[in-house]
């Protein structure tokens, strides 16, 4: 067995034995690279660190104190707060109102951090007698579509390893098609689980103060559009006196729109700075004027994500170089559609994310992936990576993994279970779907014949 090949089978062993026991998957990946790198390649230990992604994760560290001293100074509850106003208790736009909010705050550092919203808006599907399937689907959606943005870690990640596999990459573009298509997918769970039912009722709150009567046409939660809804009473909320934006909180709200307009402003002027130097800098002034903030601020960078993303790059970095990397390139290239190759490639991301990590696979997937967009692969100059990148995102409302689990969690006990059931079908429908539709839009339209 060749060591190219041996390399590749840590790879997978790392994925594997991360899921099995429950071992940090960018720890495991590090050890791998330390091991195969020293001990199989030859290589020395400073060769190894050189694939240490230190940009990626000057990035990571400024964005998430960034915006973990906006969670400390209760600006994102502020935000959340006033965005829940404007929607107020109109039936037909809370899914989508809360998929906003919650897409929102998704894209502020972590897309962890919209796991706040999804308690409330399981909670305000049940009062409103709202599908709870189709509010865990537009809360997924939300997490999931945001989680892309340029300022949000999965966002970041993508661009990182896109960029340094030296693939053309526009985050904005990424952001704008990863809001399209789970705006889609909110679309079709809206009128699958009870849209229409919703268009045509009048919120409940005057439905039961107009009426009196004990029982009404609702979206039920099971898997179609209409069912039975429960007789309830659902009380009117109650009008409370808000807090005005403190100043740490202003201070932040500012900061945010800073980051982007000055990040602008260095970028036209040439200047060589990442995202993260100008967070990390903004983070740090706000922490120089309140200590106590920037302190307890610390506890919310996402050193996780961190770790997981130095290791898996670093590994693959060690793959490139022994080439193994060229050797898949020679058996993308023998495949006589590249487009099946594609398609394979975003299963494959897809299912595995379902389980196990989304920045891991990522992370793997998108180098190993790079042999199908050079010249000769058949998939030059297309919105391959995007459509890697969402197919292997759009799964994580399945209940296997952290955001499908949230989501379930915070539903009503009495719906709990159907919930489950439909965001299991829902995410390993997934799958298949989330690949079909993004390369046919996002690839097929640009394919070279092959």
């Amino acid at each position: 067995m060749s060591i190219e090949i041996i390399a590749l089978i840590g790879l997978v062993a790392v994925f594997a034995i991360s899921a099995l026991r429950n071992v940090h998957m960018g720890a495991l990946a590090l050890v791998f690279s330390f091991i195969v790198g020293i001990f199989v390649v030859g290589e020395g230990l400073e060769d190894v660190l050189g694939g240490f992604p230190v940009d990626a994760l000057i990035i990571l560290l400024g964005i998430t104190y960034l915006f973990g001293l906006a969670h400390e100074t209760g600006t994102i509850d502020w935000l959340v707060d006033r965005s829940l106003a404007l929607i107020g208790d109109r039936v037909a736009l809370l899914p989508w109102g809360l998929w906003a909010v919650a897409t929102l705050v998704a894209c502020l550092g972590t897309s962890h951090a919209a796991f706040a919203v999804v308690p409330i808006a399981m909670s305000l599907a049940h009062s409103h007698r709202i599908n709870s399937t189709m509010m865990g689907i537009a809360m997924s959606s939300a997490i999931v579509g945001g989680a892309l943005a340029p300022t949000s870690i999965v966002g970041i990640t993508v661009m990182s390893v896109a960029r340094s596999a030296d693939i053309p990459y526009n985050p904005g573009l990424m952001f704008a098609l990863s809001i399209g298509i789970n705006a889609l997918v909110v679309a079709v769970a809206f009128f699958l689980f009870g849209g229409r039912e919703l268009l045509g009722r009048a919120r409940a709150a005057d439905a039961t103060r107009t009426s009196g009567s004990d029982s009404a046409t609702g979206s039920g939660d099971g898997s179609g559009g209409g069912g039975v809804a429960v007789a309830q009473h659902v009380e009117a909320p109650a009008t409370t006196e808000r807090a005005p934006l403190a100043a740490m909180q202003l201070l932040v709200l500012v900061s945010i729109p800073l980051l982007v307009i000055s990040f602008f402003l260095l970028t036209l002027a040439e200047v060589d700075i990442n995202l993260g130097v100008v967070a990390l800098t903004i983070a740090v002034v706000i922490a120089l004027i309140d200590p106590t903030i920037g302190k307890t601020a610390m506890k919310r960078i996402d050193w996780s994500t961190i770790l997981l993303l130095g290791g898996i790059i670093t590994y693959v970095g060690v793959l490139t170089r022994l080439g193994a990397i060229d050797q898949l390139g020679e058996a993308a290239r023998s495949v006589s559609s590249p487009l099946i190759a594609a398609l394979v490639i975003c299963v494959v991301g897809a299912l595995v994310s379902a389980f196990a990590s989304t920045i891991g696979i990522i992370g793997a997937l998108v180098p190993l992936a790079v042999p199908l967009l050079v010249p000769g692969g058949g998939l030059e100059m297309t919105g391959f990576i995007y459509a890697l990148a969402i197919s292997a995102s759009l799964v994580d409302c399945a209940p296997f993994g952290t955001t499908g689990a949230t989501i379930v969690a915070s539903t009503v006990e009495e719906h709990r279970a159907t919930v489950n059931r439909n965001l299991t079908r829902w995410g390993l429908s997934m799958v298949i779907i989330g690949p079909v539709v993004t390369l046919a839009t996002m690839v097929v339209p640009f394919a070279v014949a092959g």
